[in-house]
Parts: structure tokens; sequence; C-alpha cells
């Protein structure tokens, strides 16, 4: 138009084109994301420039002033500070489900306070960031010209990863808005895979499909999503409404008094906003019952502290906590995106068919991309092959060129050649004319070949590049996949509230020390074993172990029991987490318990009804059944579950009902299997009945419920362990002396019984010793033997040994659950009928000894079991008779090992006649725990534990006089066990 002229214009039509400019450019280059990359133009924008700049995640960091000014002053026209606000909150693990880059430096917090200036952060590409630009230099995306043409920018990333879901996005434009929640990578990938498997017939894959894999939302500061419909219609229509609650339980305290502790919040809920709004609510008189409010948050998570005051109740107070602050908030759904460069909103099928099909597209062009450089490559050896079969002529034809120029004319006209083979001829190098040279250019040849025939198939076939869509989402998960961090509660959201709707409902596992320290892990650490050793090993500290590994769900209770006989329940929800607290915590800490109780098992009590019955057995046999209705009511406060006689302590607990089989082992190496039924059931104080009649000095080692297809493992003190099928120790009237559980001629080397459990298999065990260490064992490790042998893994060397321990160290093992699903990966069961021995070098091979030396067993077998069942003889004057009884069966089934083997027998008669040496008076007697005196020194400590190593009971029946302190230094991993300065301790017997 010439200046000075004068056009007539509608003032309402010239403002409405320029505000809907204005808003297209808004919408379309500012604030929505696009639906391939899940990326705004700004993030897109970052994320180029920083791998342009080489920052990848194992390089150093730069500083963020260098970074944005690389964006503005390339890609970005607009203020510094958006372009910052942009990459802070890329780096913020309270905002992102997944990083795309790493910080250094303050990028702020979950209370609100700022990043610091860019000066003084740095940052790189965090490795998710690097999969978003994977194989972009391989013109698998389009590029355009940035805002001056002077460079070229991607319109958009190829993303390998589904980033619109994974980690959401949300903003402002004009007219509309947009707010997409994160999502768990795991089940995102399951759902693209189950898609891609059927990709011909996604029109009929239902929501109710994808549900199967994708349960709702995962917000990174975790928290609960109340009810499944807001998620249902947010997946369906793209629109809906969820309802977030902070993840909260209940504490004991001092005083009798109890407290709120929150320890995850709302999706994008500032923490010291909302304890300042809880803080005005209680002076302000709407809240009443809270009396003391903190945070106590540190690096180990996030704990905020509300103490109520005597006798108030923690669900009203907690209620009105979700009704009048952000402990629970909504997160309006609003999935929308720009599809083809305009807005819609998109339901989840339709999100991740998008997803797929930018996929499909970036696979293929890469595999163009690929197949047109081995084309040129093949191109290239093919000229190469034909310049090396007519070498002398090509030589010829060059020498005699006199530019070149001209030689490479004369080699295309000569040898029908293309420019570019001419010019690969002439650059060729001299050596590699070698005969090893030439050999290489034909395997290179051919492989590219190869090469050239598998992409050509990839591209002629569309199923393949799918399955490579599949591929790389399922290598994402594998890789940088996680747990849930957000639970969804199966509670309406217009229903009452109570404490146990906030726990979500799974499956945790709980792992118990030794010295009675608790925490709460994943389930799935029960099916990534390695995992499982680690969690386990992280508190191990000079004297603790694993005592216990249960699986009990997170609304469940679970009932501790100590050795003085009484019983603490615990909600597991309320149990430390041992993401947060790796140490976990003391039992005493989290109940009423004395100073002088020990922590000796665990029970979860959802899983059986209130008329089932806990089987408890003692330290000197007694044992006792107890009905779950009669301790249903225990709390942290404890009560009595069991009377104890002086000296006496409580060892084990388990379920029992009438129909089930108990056994007990004593460390003697007797045992003893009867009827449940035969234990009548008993209040919380008496005593119970004789379970097993022990000898004087040995004790109870192991007890446990036969389970179907059981195995009974034993382990003594030195290291050794076995296995033998239940179905050897036959069933016997209550009270009795048992058969014998192992060879007694065996006892000077593999010293007492330190333990015995039922194990099926499946399951494993983590073999602790007394200075500590702990070992995962599968139990296909361990040697599978009959009931009265050890067959030839005992050596005096310890070849044979599942754990290298020190003499007498050997304390226990816990039994691990089985994962869900889990294949049986442990051995068949034991054998019952025969069992090899080793033999001597010096023996002459007999034929025939182990048929033999079998029926001699199961003879011996029967005078036992018969002698144990004889008529009502006084324990005191029929034990000598038994055991000789026992000990000359046992000597004639063994076979010879000398060269005269009558000879050999009769020595072993004749030791086995001899009678066991009493101990003096004031000597403690054999097969007890011996006390070591705390001021003797080091040398003559250790003689006298190596030479009473022997004769040492279990581990596990001292108590120590005072309970460790805890500290954080960790043990090595190690099968064999430092030595250390003897020290004293003393048993509840003496």
């Amino acid at each position: 138009m010439d200046i000075g002229t004068v056009q007539r214009v509608d003032i309402e039509q010239k403002m409405r084109s320029a505000y809907l400019s204005y808003a297209m450019s808004v919408i379309t280059a500012r604030a929505l994301p696009d639906a391939r990359d899940g990326l705004k133009p700004v993030q897109r924008r970052i994320l180029y420039a920083m791998g342009d700049m080489g920052l990848r995640h194992d390089q150093p960091t730069r500083k963020s002033a260098r970074i944005v000014g690389e964006v503005l002053g390339k890609y970005h026209p607009h203020g510094d500070s958006a372009v910052y606000e942009a990459m802070v909150r890329m780096a913020q693990d309270f905002t992102m489900r997944y990083l795309l880059v790493e910080g250094q430096g303050n990028f702020g917090s979950v209370d609100g306070d700022g990043a610091a200036a860019m000066r003084y952060t740095e940052a790189h590409l965090a490795p998710l960031g690097e999969e978003m630009l994977l194989d972009l230099e391989k013109h698998t995306v389009d590029f355009h010209d940035n805002f001056d043409g002077s460079l070229t920018e991607p319109s958009v990333l190829p993303a390998k990863l589904p980033n619109l879901l994974v980690n959401g996005a949300g903003g402002i434009a004009v007219g509309m808005a947009t707010n997409i929640p994160p999502h768990n990578l795991g089940e995102v990938a399951d759902a693209i895979a189950y898609l891609v498997d059927n990709y011909d017939r996604a029109d009929d894959v239902s929501l109710e499909d994808l549900l199967q894999f994708v349960q709702g939302p995962d917000f990174p500061t975790g928290g609960v999503i109340v009810g499944h419909e807001g998620i249902r219609q947010a997946y369906a229509t793209g629109k809906g409404r969820v309802v977030m609650r902070a993840q909260a339980h209940t504490e004991d305290i001092n005083g009798g008094r109890t407290a709120i502790i929150i320890t995850e919040l709302p999706y994008q809920v500032n923490k010291a906003n909302l304890v300042e709004r809880i803080a005005d609510l209680t002076r302000n008189g709407r809240i009443e019952g809270i009396g003391d409010l903190r945070d106590e948050s540190d690096r180990a998570g996030m704990r905020v502290v509300i103490e109520l005051k005597r006798g108030v109740e923690a669900a009203p107070v907690l209620s009105q906590l979700f009704r009048s602050t952000q402990m629970q908030s909504t997160f309006g759904v609003n999935m929308l995106a720009l599809v083809d460069g305009e807005p819609r909103v998109l339901s989840l099928k339709r999100t991740l068919l998008i997803y797929i099909d930018h996929r499909f597209q970036v696979l293929t062009r890469r595999t163009q991309y690929e197949l047109e450089k081995a084309l040129a490559r093949a191109h290239v050896l093919e000229g190469l092959r034909i310049a090396l079969d007519n070498l002398d002529a090509v030589i010829d034809t060059i020498r005699r060129s006199r530019t070149a120029e001209t030689a490479m004319r004369n080699l295309c006209e000569k040898f029908s050649l293309t420019e570019i083979q001419a010019r690969a001829i002439l650059d060729l190098q001299l050596r590699r004319l070698a005969a090893m040279e030439l050999r290489q250019i034909e395997e290179e040849y051919q492989e590219v070949l190869k090469r050239v025939a598998y992409l050509r198939g990839l591209l002629a076939d569309k199923k393949k590049v799918l399955a490579l869509v599949k591929e790389d989402i399922l290598d994402l998960k594998q890789r940088f996949g996680d747990a849930r961090r957000t639970h969804i509660c199966e509670k309406s959201e217009s229903g009452d509230l109570s404490l146990r709707d906030l726990v979500p409902n799974g499956d945790a596992v709980i792992a118990l020390s030794r010295m009675g320290f608790v925490r709460r892990l994943p389930a799935g650490v029960l099916e990534r074993r390695e995992d499982l050793v680690k969690a386990l090993k992280v508190s191990e500290n000079e004297g603790d172990a694993p005592l216990l590994v249960l699986r009990a769900g997170l609304r469940e209770n679970v009932l501790f029991f100590t050795d003085k006989g009484r019983g603490y329940q615990l909600p597991v929800h309320q149990l430390p987490d041992g993401a947060q607290q790796p140490d976990g915590m003391s039992v005493a800490h989290l109940t009423r318990m004395d100073a002088d109780e020990r922590v000796v098992g665990a029970f979860h009590t959802a899983a059986y009804p209130e008329d089932h019955y806990l089987a408890l057995v003692t330290r000197q046999g007694q044992v006792k059944r107890l009905a779950l209705s009669e301790i249903s009511s225990l709390g942290t406060m404890g009560g009595e579950v069991i009377g104890l006689t002086e000296g006496d302590q409580l060892g084990w607990v388990m379920p029992a009902q009438d129909e089930d089989d108990l056994v007990i082992v004593s460390a003697e190496g007797r045992a003893i299997r009867f009827q449940a039924s035969s234990v009548r059931p008993q209040g919380t104080s008496a005593q119970g009945m004789r379970g097993i009649n022990l000898k004087e000095g040995d004790t109870v080692a192991g007890a446990d419920v036969v389970r179907e297809k059981g195995e009974l493992v034993l382990l003594t003190a030195t290291g050794f362990a076995k296995r033998t099928a239940m179905d050897e120790y036959s069933q016997q009237g209550r009270g009795g002396v048992g058969v014998l559980a192992v060879d007694p001629t065996k006892t000077d080397i593999t010293g007492p019984i330190a333990d015995a459990q039922v194990v099926v298999s499946g399951e494993g065990l983590v073999v602790r010793t007394a200075r500590g260490a702990s070992q995962l064992v599968p139990l296909a490790d361990v040697p599978a033997l009959s009931r009265d042998s050890w067959g030839r893994v005992v050596t005096r060397t310890r070849r044979g040994a599942i754990i290298q321990v020190e003499e007498g160290t050997a304390a226990g093992f816990a039994r691990v659950p089985a994962a869900v699903g889990d294949p049986e990966k442990s051995a068949a069961p034991a054998p019952a009928k025969k069992t090899t021995t080793r033999r001597s070098a010096a023996a002459p091979k007999a034929t025939g000894d182990d048929g033999a030396a079998a029926p001699a067993r199961r003879k011996a077998a029967s005078a036992t079991k018969a002698a144990s069942s004889a008529a009502e003889v006084p324990a005191a004057k029929a034990e000598p008779a038994r055991r000789k009884a026992s000990t000359d069966k046992a000597a004639q089934a063994r076979p010879a090992r000398a060269t005269s083997r009558s000879a050999k027998a009769g020595s072993a008669e004749a030791a086995a006649d001899q009678p066991k040496a009493e101990p003096a008076a004031d000597a403690a007697p054999s097969k007890k725990p011996t006390a070591r005196s705390r001021k003797a020194s080091d040398s003559t400590a250790k003689e006298t534990s190596n030479k009473a190593s022997a004769e040492a009971a279990p581990e596990g029946e001292s108590t120590p006089e005072d309970k460790p302190t805890r500290t954080r230094r960790t043990r090595r991993a190690t099968v064999t066990t430092p030595p250390r300065r003897s020290r004293s301790s003393k048993t509840k017997a003496s």
C-alpha cells in the first residue's frame, strides 16, 4: 500500500483475524505439546540444543546460563526466564515422573522454593533425555528453519520414550488448556506392546483391555487416588476428575497419644503451604484435637508429624484435614494435544496409537536411511572388488594417465565403473593391497549384502517394523521401569473415610532381623533375588542378620512375639519403609516392649480367620495352642501369650490346625513329629504341655508345622545343612524323645543343630551367622539326605558345608517365601531309601554295601521308634537304654571304612558302648552354651572358643543382657566370618 493512502477496514473483522492468528500461534508454538513426542516447542528446543552441545548423561554438566543462551540464540526467540523455567521443570523429580534433564545445584523443592539463578546451576541430559534424541541424525524426522533461517531444528523428536503419557503435560493456551497426568513407564509399555500385538484389530481393543495394564496415573510424589470412576472417564473421553489424597498413617507416641504421619502428598501440592494451612485452621479452632505440628522431612523422605491431644481419635481429625486442606485435592484431566498441528482431545487408546504410528514412521525412515548407506557402501566395495580382480591392469591404467581426473575417466571407461567407484579406487591406500586386507574387503562386502537383505525385508513387512516398536518400548521398561508410586484406593469417592481406606491394597515383604529391627520391602524383591540379597544385607551389623522374611498384605496386621512370652500387634503399613529407612526400625521403638525382651518371630493375621490356632514352642520343649481370637485385640502395648517357667523362653510361633502335624528338633539331633490336635487349646496365661522329652543339657533348636511336600532342613553350628523329606519322620505321640535326625557319629564335626525349619520347593534360605553375616542359599543347593545320616558331604576339612564359618558360629536361617508365579526351582524331595557314604581310599571295593546299609538303617529306625514309644518308663531311666540301643543299631548299619570291615564294626560298637564323660559340677554341661569371661585374654578366649565349638549350642539360645546399638557401618557380604574378641554371654537357663 502506498504511503498516505487510507484503506477502510472492518475493525471487528480485523480484530477477529488478528486475535485468531495470535491464538493459533500460542496454541501451536508455545502452550500445547505435540501428541507424538509429548513436548512443547521450548522443551524440544532445550533437549535438541543440549544434544547438539554434547551434554550427554556421561559427560560433565554445563552452566545453565550457557544452555539457556544456546537455546535463545539459535532456536527460541522469547525471554530467558521461560527457557530456564522449562529446563528446571524437566530436572525436578517432584514434577517429572521420569527426568529428562539432570541438574546440579538448587533446582527447587516441594516446599515451593524456587531454583537458584541460572548462573549458579548446571545441567546435562538424563539417560531418558538421550532416548528422546536417539536416531535424530538418521533423517528420522523433518527439520524446518529456525526463526531467522540461519539454522534448522526438528519439528518433532524421534521420542523412543512415550513422553506424553509417562511425564504428562500442563499448559494454558488461548481459550483452551491441557492437563495430562504422568503415568508409570512399565504400565504404558505393556499397553503399547499389547496394542502392537493387536494392531490389525486395534478398533476392537476396548478400554477394559487397556485397563489391565494401565491402572491409572502415577504421580512422582506418590499419594493415593480414590476410586476408579474418574480414571475410567478420563481414559474413555479424554476428560475426567481424579481425586488425590495424601498418604498418611498413625503412630502411637509417648503419653498414650496418637500422631498422624504424612509421608506423601498429592501431585503439585506445596508442603510448606499445607503445613501453614493446618496451623492456621488449628489456631482458628476449625480443626480441634491437634496438639503439635512439625515438619521432620529430610533426605530420607517426607515426614510431617501431626500430634493429637490425649484421648483424641485420629480418624475424625484426618477427615477434617482432607475436607479443609490440600491433603485431598482434585486433578482435572484434560488430555489435549496437537495432532497434525491441530488441538485434539485424546482418549487413552488414541494417545497410544499416535505414539505407535509415530515410532513406526521413525523406524521406517531410519531403515530407509540405513539401507541407502548400506547400498552406497556395497557399491563402493563392488568397485574395489573389480579393481582387486584386475589389479595389474588398474595400476597400469593409472600409471599411464597424466592426471587424477584422467585416471578416473580411464578407469570408468575401461572397467565400466561409476565415478564414485573410480574415486574410491584412486583413494585406496597401498597397504590395502595386502592379502589380509583383500580378505577383509571381501568379508565386509558379504556382511553389507546381508545387511541390505535384512533392511529390505524389514521395509517390505510392516509387522517387522511394529515388532521393532515393541522391542524398543520393552527395552525401555527393562532399563528404566520401576514400581508404582501412587496407590489406587478401591473405595468410592462419596463414601465415608476411614484410616484403612488410605492404605493401598497390595502386598509387601517384611524382613525381621535377629536384633529386632523390622522394615517393609516391595513384594517385587521376591522375584528379583539379587535385589532381595541386597535389601537383606543393608542392615547387617555386627551380631545382626535376617531372622524372618514373610509376605503380608498392606492392610493386614503383624503379630510380633518375644522370648518373654508376650505378643505385640502392628499394621503392616505402619512398618518403616525400606526405601526410606534402609536399616529399618527396632520393634521396641514401635511398641512398648521391655528393655530385656527380644523378638523371636512374627505372624501376619489376616490370612487366617479368628477360629484358627497358633502353636507356640519354647526352648525347653513346651508346646501350646492358642486361638487367634484370644490375641486379636493386642496392640502396641502388648500382652501375654504364654506362661513361662523360670529359665524358659518362647522360641517359635506358627499356625497349626487340628489336621496339621508339628515337628520339633533338639540341638542334639532328636526330632519328634506329632499331631497338633494332641495339644489342646489353652488361654493366654497357660504354660502349655510337653512337646518333646529333652535329656539334661539339651534344648529345642527348631520347630515348625509340617507342610505338604515339605522337607525338613537342618543347619548345624559349623555351617553344614541337609534336607530330608518329612515322610521319613513318622508320626508319634506327643512328649516322646523323638527319633534321630542326624548321624550321631558326625556331631563332633558338624556341631549341634542350630536351626530347623520345614521348607517347600520354590523357597530360599538366608543362612546367618552369630557374627551377623548372611548368605542367600537356594534350596536346591542344600544336599538331600536321609534322616539319620550325613552321607558323604561331611568331612573334617569342611567340604560340603553350605556356608563357611568359624567354629560354631552358624546361628540359623530365615525362610524366604517363593515369588508369586515362580516355577519350582528346587530339587525333588530327599530320597528316603538310599544314602551314599564316602569310602576310604584304602578300603577294598565291596559290592552291595549300600544295599545292605539301607535295610539296616530302616531296621535301626524302626528299633529307635519302638524304643521311643515303649511302655511308661521314667525318662531319667529309659533314656540311657534308648541312646545305647540307637547307637548300637546305627553302628551296625554303617558300612565298613577300613580294610577289615568286621574289625572296624567292632571298634565302632565298642566306641558306642563307651559312656560319655560327665561334666564337673562347676562346669557347663556338654552340648550347652559355655560362658566366656570378658576378663580373659584374647588368646585364651580364642583357644577356649575353638576347643568348645563342637559342643556349643546354637546361638539362638543366647539372650544378650543389653540390646546392641545399631550402627550404620555396612558389612561386606562374605561367607567367612572374621575373628573377633570373645564376648561373654548368658542364657536364661543359667
